[in-house]
């Protein structure tokens, strides 16, 4: 049971190995915060026990603990070591393991999800170390993000295949993104360091993927709407991709790998290299990545699809990230992240034969993408800190799809999408007043952001290139927030029936000049009435701005005959205008999110932590083309919104004047403005309605046999139910448990040990069966069903040539269980969902890593 439900954010037990350390006699607060980050730890400690105390030089070959015990001898103080986190407090204070609830409150860690230094957000939270990753057999944030219970593998996923319906679900650049509760990867937020990134491509998203895995320290995610902290995009939850803050040495991994159906042979090459000084330090890391295609003629369910047919585009990736800090005196530290990602992938589709060049495209896109983030840190009197931080980062994805009839170019679909994000802010955090409970601490701030995209396609063909789409556009917003949080009561104040009580409060504002203005709450509880029962509730309102390719992609104005929508009525000479496309006057989606939530740690059974939340959302405003059918368009009062008969002739020349391409005529007739009988609207629209509730069940356990002798069940499940509705007066449809749409249940699960020089994991993944509604009688889609096992052997820390290796071996998809076929209205369309069901089977690799 404890193996079903176990959490994907368990704490594996961490070897902290003696190391050397060179630290200079200074105030004790910066000798800390030096072996913290020498040591790859958290430091969790208050400025006031802190003030005041000096310590000596540490010089020497020491663990963390030896470190530490040696920085505060003489002071009073005390340190304990538990996961990732060092906490510093006087021998007064109960130790960590003790009380097992929150952060101390005025601890300077800042979780995601909150802009308040030891607060701990009322929001579930899924935190995953680069360690845990990589045990789990998986090595980039691209699998990761697919693995998780929560995220919906459709979107931007370079798996997804032709014949997939769905407006997000496309591959258009090979990039990864996370897509949590299937709402969309354009309404999920991702940072990096708590920055923003540029988005990708035409969608509003982040490439996660290209992200080095060598240099994240973890990546912690909010599976609630943030907006009310963070802005535009965090409808269904933020995932912060937190780096390595300090590293001393060179660490280099050599990967291989391939699926034994054939396909997907990938060559991994990846170096960290940084130094950690008495006052500043840096990291860099550099990953390499080749990847051969899976093709269709290798898979057995695609036996009826073209075998030269792309199910998995090749790929060849470069990425690299700079990071580092400089405490410039006792009260002011500087820092900076730059990251680089280069991607080329190749996808071949044959249409009429088993050779593209008959009737099929080629496509090979490229995307190059940057962003440096700067950051200066003040620390202000009374334990306030004052943070001004700026980004600039640009994404930009070169497309080029050549398209062959009878062995020769037609013609060729060329140009780029350049997405660009400037940010500038400026924020003050700390403690505005004491209660019995605790400090009340508050954060303040404001900032401005600029969004822009250079949208540059066209048609190239023998005679000349034609425009396509050509704009460039550029969103500014201004914004201030606030955010409060209230701990009433602590542990401390014994209270019957009440262990420990906070409240929290944030609110945002946005003005977006031109478009909207945007005012988001969001309230949070945490309660625990007793020791190891912990119960918490949020709720907030969230947004998402359009895509600026939504807004100004422009429109096109098609002249059909009415005939075509099924009216019998109109003579036949009677015409209807059809619009379709971009829609400048569209304003932001808004949702409305609650989450409840408990988590037993019990006394009784140490290392035991259970969590069971229920969520809802509810999702107004969004954006979609609506029209899904044409029968009887004219009649059916579901479309009445959006057509409108009998159209002055002033409107007409209205909707053919703002097309960009002036009116398309369909009829072969002449063009006569008193023949339109109708105008019917399919432009992006601001008008869908999308709900979506649920549950998550989480839970981990960590067994201690010995200090270096632990085994970790760990997993999570998630049931989610979503129904949406393309206009007011439409129906609501399914959006999970249909085909390419989330599967109602996902689940992984599995078991960690880790004794000494080994470590041996194995992880079940279960993808929920989905129906397959797009003809009749329905089909059912069988769950897919995967285990994956890996091990880790260590070598000693002998100064011989074969010490400080780490060999891995993984096999993922152990059993290799195949995606179920489904039905294809086209020889040249994949008989699989794509969207869900991975097509790499069962995969084996070996990875070598030398630390100097």
């Amino acid at each position: 049971m404890v193996a079903a439900l176990v959490t994907s954010s368990a704490s594996n037990a961490q070897e902290h190995a003696a190391r050397n350390y060179d630290v200079a006699a200074q105030d004790l607060k910066y000798s800390l915060r030096d072996v913290a980050r020498q040591s790859g730890l958290e430091l969790v400690a208050t400025s006031d026990v802190l003030r005041g105390k000096q310590a000596a030089a540490l010089k020497g070959h020491f663990t963390p603990d030896e470190a530490l015990a040696q920085l505060l001898r003489g002071t009073g103080l005390t340190a304990e070591i538990s996961g990732n986190t060092v906490y510093i407090r006087g021998r007064a204070q109960p130790q960590a393991a003790a009380t097992d609830g929150p952060v101390d409150k005025s601890a300077d860690i800042v979780v995601t999800g909150t802009r308040i230094r030891g607060a701990a957000p009322a929001s579930p939270t899924i935190t995953q170390t680069q360690d845990q990753i990589r045990k789990s057999g998986l090595t980039n944030l691209g699998d990761f993000a697919r693995s998780l219970p929560q995220s919906f593998a459709g979107g931007q996923n370079p798996g997804v295949t032709v014949g997939v319906t769905g407006e997000t679900n496309e591959n258009v650049s090979s990039a990864s993104s996370l897509n949590l509760r299937g709402l969309g990867p354009d309404a999920t937020l991702t940072l990096l360091n708590g920055h923003r990134l540029a988005y990708n491509s035409a969608q509003q998203a982040i490439d996660i993927s290209a992200i080095p895995l060598a240099a994240v320290d973890r990546i912690e995610i909010i599976t609630d709407g943030a907006s009310a902290i963070y802005g535009s995009d965090a409808v269904a939850g933020v995932a912060n991709v937190i780096l390595k803050r300090s590293f001393d040495g060179v660490s280099a991994t050599a990967r291989g790998g391939a699926s034994t159906d054939g396909g997907d042979r990938q060559q991994e090459y990846s170096v960290v290299a940084g130094t950690t000084g008495a006052h500043a330090g840096f990291i860099v890391s550099y990953d390499f990545e080749r990847d051969t295609p899976i093709l269709a003629g290798q898979r057995s369910y695609t036996n009826a699809t073209f075998p030269t047919t792309t199910l998995l585009p090749a790929q060849r990736h470069h990425s690299a990230i700079l990071n580092g800090y400089w405490d410039v005196d006792s009260a002011l530290t500087a820092s900076v992240d730059a990251v680089y990602s280069s991607r080329h992938s190749t996808t071949v589709q044959p249409l009429a034969s088993d050779d593209y060049a008959d009737l099929g495209y080629r496509r090979t896109p490229a995307v190059q993408s940057y962003a440096i983030s700067p950051k200066i840190e003040w620390a202000l009197p009374r334990n306030w800190t004052a943070t001004l931080l700026g980004t600039y980062a640009e994404d930009k994805t070169d497309l080029n799809s050549r398209f062959f009839s009878g062995g020769a170019l037609s013609f060729a679909s060329i140009g780029s999408y350049r997405n660009r994000s400037t940010l500038v802010e400026l924020n003050f955090e700390g403690s505005l007043m004491t209660l019995p409970g605790g400090d009340v601490r508050v954060a303040l701030g404001g900032g401005y952001r600029s969004n822009g995209l250079d949208a540059n396609l066209a048609t190239e063909r023998a005679g000349g290139t034609t425009p396509t789409v050509q704009f460039s556009k550029n969103r500014k917003s201004y914004y201030g927030f606030g955010e409060v949080n209230l701990p009433i009561v602590s542990s401390g104040q014994e209270i019957p029936f009440v262990d420990h009580l906070s409240v929290s409060g944030a609110a945002r504002y946005e003005s977006y000049p031109g478009m909207a203005s945007v005012a988001t709450p969001k309230l949070g509880v945490v309660y625990a009435p007793l020791r190891g029962v912990e119960f918490k509730f949020s709720w907030g309102r969230s947004f998402k701005t359009p895509t600026l390719y939504q807004q100004f992609v422009g429109y096109d104005a098609e002249l059909v005959p009415a005939s075509y929508f099924g009216s019998t009525s109109y003579p036949a000479s009677a015409t209807a205008l059809f619009l379709v496309g971009g829609n400048p006057d569209l304003k932001p989606e808004r949702a409305s999110t609650w989450t409840a939530s408990i988590v037993l740690r019990p006394a009784s059974v140490p290392h035991l932590k259970v969590e069971g939340s229920v969520f809802h959302v509810r999702y107004r405003d969004r954006i979609t083309q609506p029209i899904s059918s044409y029968e009887g368009l004219l009649t059916n009062p579901a479309y009445a919104a959006l057509v409108d008969l009998n159209p002055a002739l002033g409107d007409v020349g209205t909707a053919v004047g703002g097309s960009k391409s002036g009116i398309e005529n369909l009829t072969g007739l002449p063009y006569d403005p008193g023949d339109v009988v109708a105008i019917i609207d399919s432009r992006y629209l601001n008008i869908a309605r999308q709900t979506v509730s649920g549950i998550d069940i989480a839970a981990d356990y960590r067994l201690e046999f010995a200090p270096q002798d632990t085994v970790t069940l760990s997993g999570s499940a998630s049931y989610i139910h979503s129904k949406q509705e393309l206009t007011p007066d439409t129906a609501a449809i399914p959006a999970a448990g249909v085909i390419f749409n989330p599967p109602h249940w996902r689940a992984r699960g599995g078991a960690v040990w880790d004794r000494e020089a080994f470590t041996v994991s194995a992880y079940g993944n279960y993808i929920g069966g989905v129906t397959d509604n797009r003809s009749t009688p329905e089909q059912a889609v069988r769950p897919m069903t995967t285990l994956d096992l890996t091990a880790v052997y260590r070598t000693g820390d002998s100064a011989k040539a074969l010490g400080h290796i780490e060999f891995t071996l993984s096999v993922l998809n152990l059993l290799n269980d195949k995606p179920d076929r489904i039905k294809t209205s086209a020889p040249y369309y994949p008989a699989y969902d794509s969207t869900n069901y991975s097509v790499v089977g069962r995969f084996v690799s070996l990875s070598i890593t030398k630390h100097l």
